[in-house]
């Protein structure tokens, strides 16, 4: 929104840009249509949720809920769902956990969906092409089937050693033979999803891109944006209603990532590795897979390799020309080489065509475009997005695990925070860091019903400390005997205060991790943006307007601030005609967008929200 940056332009103007483009695209609905900034229609996919829609199993979405008329007609998003169908050879299902109410039906049963995932013949059209990556269909070396199930049984606390030579060349083996229905659906008690289109564009992500000084700055800022994610995530939790169904979770992220998941059976390990590079553990939506670290000329030694603890795959012959060709660090390269072991998806032929590269043709990228590109098909919770001499642009971060919110007020307080933080981060040099293992802990804890009170996560004790490259603790403690209990299973620290003084990491409410606890010896990144406003130097009407949006972030920290979801699903449940059976019917639905409305126009007082 704003193009160039200034604290001022932030505490004053975001708002009202964000307010000003709504305005404008109100100017083009009819008297009896609203505009809502929501992270996905509830009704998807249930019945009728569109007005002129067609039937299901369409051509292009291939989908027994949804009809191809709910379909972006902008070429990219038809491109990416076929090459999403081409690459799994067929279409993804997707569960989402139901919510169990005094009246629902238990086991839960999605009767929208056929339990035979074969029987829509339109289905029958993907996968001809019968490839397992396009980036290695060329030279890609056989795995023999014992390798393919060693692998997979590899778990994901498996630290990635580093590569030690060369992968020797040898001939392609030729792609098997794939039946291209279904994906049978997934465990019972879930809600069902049969289209990658309930992952691409029918989520609502408030995504922030930050420029960066160089790539110094940048790597700095993806590392330690990367933990923080998953607190955001809770924070803006948006999406408690899936297909017209109360869902058990709050967030979107676990559904986008599955929907959107073009792994071919050998990536997944359920079939003999022969065409495919290796075992993708992720979808290409999802947590990073390894941290960057940091550049050799920063000096900053917070980093250590332990906290890349995750296995991943990487293209071993990109990862070598960049190592030893280009003298690209290890870290970089492995960060890079890791996503040429999947496709682009939406790139025209003629954009990726070597010949004709001195023609005059307006509508050919460059290099460095087609790269943007491609980085962009494989979306991570924090993105290193490169520069573009062409546009002017230089290294670029992108925050992905916002939910979009209901009010201007909302997401312009989140803006804040996050751009503040990084401000913070980097004059203060903060240690974020965690084990990636611990922080995709942390990002399937915030999805759960009301993480914000009743999750805890994840955190450094002390964001000062581990910068000299010594270890400012001795592993992480909990505060519970599981990861499932609640937040008030225990009100003290489960270990003696010897020990957490030593931690590295401990388990905190997000209050605490924000906010603080003299407890547990947390600063509370709030109170270290609150610190560092003063040496700024800032006019008093500017101070002031941060503080008030930072306000908001805090109180939701505090839980005095309930999330959309939670007031989505109180809503619901104190509906007169919801009948506790998790279902979520058109008239319930209306009414909820309706009062939704006249909060954002400022019609009906929700202080529980907003105050």
């Amino acid at each position: 929104v704003l193009r160039t940056f200034s604290v001022a332009r932030l505490a004053l103007e975001i708002r009202e840009c964000l307010a000003a483009r709504r305005r404008l695209l109100k100017t083009q609905l009819r008297p009896d249509e609203m505009l809502l900034t929501v992270n996905q229609f509830p009704l998807l996919g249930a019945g009728t949720y569109v007005d002129d829609q067609g039937p299901p199993n369409g051509p292009l979405l291939r989908s027994q809920i949804l009809s191809d008329s709910c379909l972006n007609p902008a070429p990219q998003f038809a491109l990416e769902i076929q090459g999403i169908y081409d690459r799994r050879g067929l279409v993804p299902h997707t569960g989402v956990p139901a919510f169990r109410d005094t009246h629902t039906q238990w086991p839960f049963v999605d009767h929208g969906l056929s339990d035979d995932p074969g029987s829509a013949p339109a289905q029958l059209s993907c996968g001809e092409n019968g490839r397992d990556s396009a980036c290695s269909m060329a030279d890609a070396t056989p795995v023999p089937p014992a390798a393919a199930a060693a692998a997979a049984t590899t778990t994901e606390s498996d630290s990635q050693a580093p590569p030690t030579s060369a992968p020797q060349k040898g001939p392609s083996a030729p792609p098997p033979s794939r039946s291209a229905a279904a994906d049978p659906p997934p465990n019972k008690n879930c809600v069902l999803l049969d289209s990658p289109l309930f992952g691409i564009g029918s989520g609502g992500v408030l995504r922030i891109t930050m420029c960066a000084a160089d790539l110094d700055e940048a790597r700095i800022l993806h590392d330690q944006l990367a933990p923080i994610s998953a607190v955001m995530a809770a924070l803006t939790a948006a999406t408690p209603i899936v297909k017209g169904y109360l869902t058990d979770r709050d967030c979107y992220w676990d559904v986008q990532c599955g929907a959107v998941d073009d792994r071919t059976a050998q990536e997944r390990g359920i079939a003999p590795l022969t065409t495919a590079k290796g075992i993708l553990r992720k979808s290409r939506y999802g947590t990073i897979d390894t941290y960057t670290g940091p550049a050799v000329s920063t000096a900053d030694l917070a980093f250590r390799k332990q906290y890349n603890d995750c296995q991943f795959t990487y293209d071993k012959d990109s990862y070598w020309k960049m190592k030893e060709d280009v003298g690209i660090d290890q870290l970089l390269a492995l960060h890079v080489s890791r996503l040429f072991v999947r496709d682009i998806h939406y790139a025209p032929e003629r954009l990726l065509s070597k010949a004709g590269r001195k023609d005059k043709d307006p509508h050919r990228s460059d290099g460095q475009e087609h790269f943007k590109r491609f980085v962009g098909c494989s979306r991570q919770n924090v993105c290193l997005l490169p520069p573009n001499t062409a546009t002017g642009s230089g290294w670029e971060i992108g925050f992905m695990s916002l939910e979009v919110q209901l009010t201007d007020a909302e997401n312009a307080a989140f803006i804040t925070f996050i751009v503040l933080l990084s401000r913070v981060i980097l004059s203060y040099r903060l240690n974020l860091y965690l084990p990636i293992s611990l922080m995709d802990q942390n990002m399937a804890r915030a999805q759960k019903v009301n993480a914000v009170r009743d999750q805890l996560f994840y955190f450094r004790r002390d964001v000062f400390g581990g910068r000299d490259g010594k270890s400012n603790g001795s592993g992480r403690i909990s505060r519970r005997g599981n990861s499932g209990g609640s937040r008030h299973a225990t009100s003290q620290p489960a270990n003696n205060a010897s020990q957490l003084e030593k931690a590295e990491y401990v388990e905190l409410t997000i209050d605490e991790i924000l906010n603080g606890s003299k407890t547990y010896g947390v600063t509370g990144i709030m109170n270290i943006i609150y610190s560092y406003i003063p040496t700024m130097h800032l006019e008093y009407e500017v101070e002031q307007a941060l503080r008030r949006q930072l306000l908001l972030v805090r109180r939701r920290a505090s839980g005095k601030l309930c999330t959309l979801a939670t007031w989505m699903r109180n809503f619901v449940r104190s509906h007169p005609e919801y009948r506790h059976d998790s279902v979520v019917s058109p008239a319930i639905n209306y009414d909820m967008l309706c009062a939704m409305n006249d909060i954002e126009e400022g019609r009906r007082p929700a202080p529980e929200l907003l105050r």
